[in-house]
């Protein structure tokens, strides 16, 4: 199974996410798993026939009575199938740490939701060979700590998301590489892991090539639904491996 996993964040007002909606409705994933993550003030607004409902957050606090949470029994009612966890925008302007995508990935597990899991490294990092170091510390001290049900792991480069810069495939697969070695070594399980950080139609025909990525986490360039089709379509013509 291949996955594309659109990212809107909370870039859309309303008139522009009902247009948007709209043109949804005739998008055809075919061979790909095609999840959608609106803000969440739009997630009653949505049919999800032809793909499946992602929340970009979910609650880290036990208590369920806190102001402007949303809790996985929420989610769960909306019939949101997965949520995104660790996203490097959450870790670095709400300075997220450990200890929440800990009880954030509980939280979701707990009523059934499956968690797309994102970690990667700064461009600093990157520039001081700290890469692996970094994606062994972010798996494990989060990974060591949950129950290991229905995750996916989203590798994004801090550095490649939303600049316009990319990876080499070399770079990509060996980064997927070593991340798929620890979760095998570590946990004895197989993890799909997908790529994100700046994919877009014009780059998707040479990121499709990548022997060893599992599907991709778009973000800009998902706003706009005749992109997710041109997407969708170089990935179910491509001959994965």
């Amino acid at each position: 199974m291949k996955y594309l996993v659109c990212n809107l964040k909370n870039k859309m007002g309303l008139t522009d996410f009902l247009k948007y909606n709209t043109n949804l409705k005739d998008i055809e994933p075919l061979g790909t798993k095609l999840i959608i993550a609106p803000s969440s003030a739009y997630f009653l607004m949505m049919n999800p026939i032809n793909y499946s409902l992602a929340s970009q957050d979910i609650t880290s606090l036990i208590d369920e009575t806190v102001t402007g949470e949303l809790t996985g029994r929420q989610l769960a009612s909306y019939n949101i199938k997965y949520c995104i966890v660790g996203h490097s925008e959450r870790r670095i302007f709400k300075k997220e740490i450990n200890i929440d995508f800990i009880n954030k990935i509980t939280e979701a597990v707990n009523h059934g939701l499956s968690v797309i899991y994102c970690i990667g490294e700064t461009l600093q990092e990157k520039n001081n060979n700290q890469t692996k170091e970094v994606l062994d510390r972010q798996i494990s001290e989060v990974l060591n700590n949950v129950e290991l049900k229905d995750i996916i792991i989203a590798y994004e480069p801090v550095w490649a998301i939303g600049s316009g810069k990319v990876p080499t495939n070399k770079e990509i697969e060996e980064n997927i590489n070593y991340i798929k070695k620890i979760i095998r070594e570590k946990y004895d399980l197989n993890m799909p892991v997908l790529y994100g950080g700046s994919v877009n139609p014009d780059n998707i025909t040479t990121l499709v090539d990548l022997k060893n990525a599992d599907g991709f986490l778009v973000g800009g360039a998902s706003l706009d639904v005749s992109s997710i089709k041109e997407i969708l379509k170089v990935m179910n013509e491509a001959r994965w491996d």
